[in-house]
């Protein structure tokens, strides 16, 4: 009896999530269904406008009526509405006059900015994220949507503040982007990652050089935080911070993340008023510096010289893993074979022989794995 009773629930179980999939299906199609009849709608009230606000002889464009432009007002503001106007502008991408159009919206889009930042956070995430993916695509200056934006950034939700700062990389100003980190740190308790921050930075598609330099004017006001994230914004975009990069790396008094991002960055873009320095980080014997040894070694990749290679090979005596794998890695890119490496130190160094020894294996299996991938490709080709 009670094997048939729990046969029995288990076949109700699966009947009920049979009827689930069935009802979630038919929902799911019934707002299909919905979205196309709110795009149809919005696409005739659109197409009557733009037949209407047709260039006059002179070719200037019409204004668009104020009654259009208050009836938009209220249909945006329900997120539905929102919606398949997002899907009806992908569809639009390309359309001259539809550009014109949106041109001329953005009163309305200045308004739906104080009505979702008064909504939920998911809708407010939302709205961001549609100015993030049209406002990116026409370069429009609005100056006071951008303002309105930087209210977004104190809500609780996460991704409504991300949104938010993706959207003022879209088509925001240097000054806007940069006072934008200035908001995110007057509140601490809502503060993102520091490589979020750098992520939504590297999506900015004005004037980097300008945002940079905005950057750099702010950057003592800035939290540790926020500087390690500016700083790898720089080192990813741009070469033209030497001078400010070599003040922080001589800085015994700036905090170590912002240094060792300052040796990154001479490491991406070599110069040979670093180098010097740089060798001294890898030579220092101190366990306590040993970061500083191990991003330097990696750094020294781009520096030739034989004092630089005998100074990686000292470096792979170190008894810090770190230190002695990039160190090897270095060498390596130097044009040095492990197996020369292990003649020129004869082998009497147990650190450096155990590194090279598995950097030797190392390539040996990644040789191995990558042949195998090609006889099955091939084999799968039928070659």
């Amino acid at each position: 009896m009670g094997a048939e009773t729990l046969l029995y629930g288990y076949g109700l179980v699966c009947l009920s999530m049979l009827a689930y999939n069935l009802v979630y299906s038919v929902y799911l199609r019934a707002g299909d269904r919905r979205l196309r009849r709110r795009m149809e709608k919005l696409q005739r009230r659109i197409e009557a406008q733009l037949r209407a606000a047709q260039p006059d002889p002179a070719g200037t464009p019409r204004p668009v009526q104020v009654s259009h432009l208050t009836w938009m007002n209220r249909c945006l503001s329900r997120v539905s509405y929102l919606l398949a106007f997002d899907h009806l502008l992908e569809c639009r991408a390309g359309d001259a006059a539809f550009r014109e159009y949106l041109r001329q919206l953005q009163p309305v889009f200045l308004y739906l900015a104080t009505v979702y930042r008064r909504r939920e956070d998911t809708q407010a995430a939302y709205f961001c994220h549609f100015l993030a993916r049209h406002q990116l695509q026409r370069h429009m200056q609005m100056d006071e949507i951008q303002r309105a934006l930087l209210g977004f950034l104190g809500r609780p939700s996460l991704y409504c503040r991300v949104n938010a700062l993706k959207a003022l990389c879209a088509f925001g100003s240097p000054e806007t982007v940069a006072e934008a980190l200035l908001e995110l740190q007057r509140r601490p308790d809502t503060l993102l990652h520091e490589k979020v921050i750098t992520e939504c930075l590297l999506a900015y598609t004005g004037d980097s050089q300008a945002l940079i330099a905005r950057l750099w004017e702010r950057f003592d006001r800035f939290t540790v935080q926020l500087q390690r994230a500016v700083l790898d914004y720089i080192r990813f975009r741009s070469g033209g911070s030497g001078a400010e990069m070599e003040a922080i790396l001589r800085d015994p008094g700036r905090d170590k993340e912002l240094r060792f991002a300052a040796i990154r960055y001479f490491g991406r873009y070599p110069d040979p008023a670093i180098r010097g320095l740089l060798l001294d980080f890898v030579r220092d014997d101190d366990p306590l510096h040993w970061e500083y040894a191990a991003i330097a070694a990696t750094a020294l990749a781009a520096y030739g010289g034989e004092d630089v290679e005998d100074a990686l090979l000292q470096a792979l005596r170190s008894p810090n893993w770190y230190v002695r794998y990039n160190a090897s890695a270095s060498l390596e890119a130097h044009g040095l074979q492990y197996e020369d490496m292990l003649a020129v130190l004869h082998g009497d160094d147990r650190y450096a022989r155990e590194m090279l020894t598995y950097r030797i294996q190392s390539r040996a299996l990644e040789a191995r794995a990558a042949a195998g991938r090609t006889e099955r490709e091939e084999a799968a080709a039928g070659v």
